[in-house]
């Protein structure tokens, strides 16, 4: 029993070394804030003041903080109807409360204690402030645990893990895992304990927070020391000073030399032990920090007993002594138990009977029924040796009492938790019955839901199968149409304008052959514009019913009527000539416009060609690549400059006809060395 009060003593110790930094800061100090409050009368200023006080001070003086904080915040509640400031109102009672909560913690009224964080859960829950309720939770949890109302505990500790995991807040999450760390160590469950604090380490390795990864890891090391893991706990301790040592956090980085020291005394290496505690004790009395100096000359003093050094013992034993003077904490009966086992080691019965006494009055004012019966045992043994055989006898019966007792708080413990657990696993059957149910009422409307949703996206399928085949039957019908109104319009060119133009041609030639036997000159030159004209109208005319035609837009028909008139005049022109044309066949047709320009350029740069070139040799080449179309026209002629172009219709047509199939023209033409012109377009096939 003494061992498991001696390393809870010091998981106490760290707690509140922990919670001390945590609060650490730009907090004013305590005559600050107290000037504060004696020079306002602002109540919103007062409150916070209060609240600060709380935080930098002892759980012990925050009743006299805490209290009034609560009033002003009820008053400035009633007093505002602003949704902001009564949230921020709410926050600060809530805070009050728990600070209450902490002053019970600390006096052992666990009832009172309860109050306050039901209070705080009542007002975070008001202020929506996740953070908040979780805390509040795990609070409670804690309360119903020490009450040994284990699976109560259990189910508000997993409560508020399920709110923290609900938040997305990973910081909350992780502070989860290490209060039920804490509650399975506290049950003695260390492999549970472990594996919490592991989950909460792997949450802030996520947030690549030293400090807390430091904590946590030295927190481990306790529970495997707790385990007898020494091992372990050695290394937990080194990678802890590394990680504070890093982050230059010193007082963090001493107490674990104080854990070192702890490790080397459970396993009798003394002077280990020693040269650790004497470290940590170094650097904390330089911080002033009695809660932890008071431990580590506490450490010594055991060290050098269990060396048989006495004179040390007491040395060390009456420093902590007087530093627990100076808190005034119940850690004093701890260091009247000490001394007494000193005395009674240098077999100084009188002084070890007056500080076992001592140690007895102070844990009867608590009523810490272990304490008072290894005190009572230890005054057996001391009048045993000094002959005092009746009070011997009568402390031995108030030994076996208070040991009776304490079996009995064990088995009524033990009966209560067994009752806890049968009501629990009760509500839990129960509560699964009733989930049972629920599910099978929402699998039974999962399963309408998906009947509902795959029928919807069945029938949005098909309909949208059935709208692509309307829009593809309506471009087809509108495609035939099309290609039966070109091929009407190509007839009736050519049987109805063709005829006529044709009719119009040979008329013409009739006249003027007539006319060439009676010498009228003004009519003859008439009759030959006539003619020529009407020759134009009709070459143009074979275009348009040729492009009109769907029966010519394959890239062969193509190729075919641009060989067609390029060799007619070409060969009238006695130019030589080279076709550069695909030999195989191509699945490829164009749309009329595409075909027409395409067409239209070729035929607009053979023309230009055959009349203004002067050239010998014609080179005609069309080629295909991924991409692109490719017309090139070259010849061996006199060539032109580059200002020419700027001034002739034909090439500018051209260009237009290029932009209008989203091709490119490019001219490249050298006097007396000929000209290349090539049209690069889109391959629409």
């Amino acid at each position: 029993m003494k061992i498991i009060n001696l390393k809870g003593f010091f998981v106490f110790i760290l707690f509140c070394l922990l919670h001390k930094i945590a609060l650490s800061g730009n907090l004013s100090s305590v005559d600050s804030l107290l000037k504060v409050l004696a020079n306002t009368k602002e109540d919103t200023i007062r409150l916070k003041t209060y609240l600060s006080l709380c935080e930098i001070n002892e759980p012990e003086d925050n009743l006299k903080y805490a209290e009034p904080a609560l009033q002003l915040a009820d008053r400035l509640l009633s007093q505002t109807n602003n949704d902001k400031q009564r949230k921020d109102i709410i926050d600060y009672k809530a805070k009050a409360y728990k600070f209450l909560g902490y002053y019970y913690e600390d006096i052992h009224d666990s009832v009172k204690e309860f109050f306050c964080y039901q209070k705080v859960l009542y007002m975070y829950r008001e202020a929506k402030d996740d953070e908040g309720v979780v805390n509040a939770i795990l609070k409670i949890s804690r309360y119903y645990s020490d009450q040994g109302n284990i699976p109560i505990a259990i189910e508000y500790f997993q409560k508020g893990l399920k709110l923290a995991q609900l938040s997305k807040d990973k910081k909350i999450i992780a502070d989860c895992y290490l209060n039920i760390a804490t509650f399975y160590y506290k049950q003695s469950e260390f492999s549970q304990a472990i594996v919490n604090c592991q989950r909460g380490l792997s949450i802030y390795k996520e947030l690549k927070d030293t400090l807390r990864i430091a904590r946590i890891i030295n927190y481990m090391s306790v529970m495997y020391r707790s385990m007898h893991d020494f091992k372990n706990a050695l290394a937990c301790m080194q990678e802890a000073m590394t990680l504070f040592t890093r982050i230059k956090n010193e007082e963090e980085t001493y107490i674990i030399y104080n854990y070192y020291g702890l490790e080397y005394l459970d396993n009798n290496n003394y002077k280990k032990a020693l040269e650790n505690f004497k470290i940590a004790l170094t650097m904390f009395e330089k911080t002033h920090n009695t809660n932890v100096v008071q431990g580590i000359l506490g450490n010594i003093g055991d060290t050098y007993r269990k060396q048989g050094d006495i004179e040390n013992a007491l040395k060390y034993h009456y420093k902590a002594l007087e530093v627990a003077k100076t808190r005034g904490d119940a850690t004093m009966g701890f260091q009247f138990y000490r001394l007494a086992k000193d005395y009674f080691m240098a077999k100084d019965y009188g002084k070890a009977k007056l500080f076992t006494n001592k140690f007895l009055a102070v844990n009867k004012e608590i009523d810490a029924i272990d304490w008072i019966s290894d005190a009572k045992l230890m005054l057996v043994h001391i009048d045993s040796l000094t002959g005092n055989y009746k009070d011997a006898f009568l402390h031995y019966q108030e030994y076996i009492l208070h040991r009776d007792k304490m079996k009995n708080e064990d088995v009524r413990k033990a009966v209560i938790k067994e009752k806890f657990q049968a009501e629990y696993d009760e509500q839990k059957t129960r509560e699964m019955l009733m989930q049972n149910k629920k599910d099978a009422i929402a699998q039974q409307q999962l399963q309408k839901q998906k009947l509902i949703r795959n029928t919807f996206i069945v029938g949005s399928i098909l309909l949208l199968l059935v709208i692509v085949l309307l829009i593809n039957r309506n471009q087809l019908k509108h495609k035939i149409a099309m290609e039966k109104m070109r091929n009407r319009l190509s007839r009736d060119l050519h049987d109805d304008i063709g005829s006529t133009l044709s009719s119009i041609n040979i008329l013409s030639r009739t006249a003027q052959t007539n006319l060439h036997h009676t010498g009228d000159e003004k009519t003859k030159s008439s009759l030959e514009k006539i003619n020529e004209r009407s020759q134009r109208l009709l070459d143009n005319m074979s275009d348009i019913i040729w492009n009109i035609n769907p029966a010519n837009d394959t890239i062969e028909e193509v190729m075919s009527r641009m060989r067609e008139y390029a060799t007619t005049i070409l060969e009238a022109k006695n130019i030589d000539y080279v076709f550069n044309f695909p030999k195989e066949i191509m699945d490829c047709r164009l749309n009329m416009e595409v075909k027409n320009n395409m067409y239209l350029i070729f035929k607009e740069a053979v023309n230009n060609l055959s009349k203004y070139s002067g050239c010998t040799i014609a080179k005609l080449s069309l080629t295909f690549d991924e991409k692109n179309i490719h017309i090139k026209i070259e010849d061996n002629g006199k060539g032109f400059n580059d200002d020419e172009t700027k001034h002739r219709g034909g090439l500018n047509n051209m260009q237009h006809r290029a932009e209008e199939i989203k091709g490119t023209i490019k001219i490249n033409s050298v006097i007396e060395r000929g000209t290349e012109i090539e049209l690069t377009m889109p391959r629409y096939c």
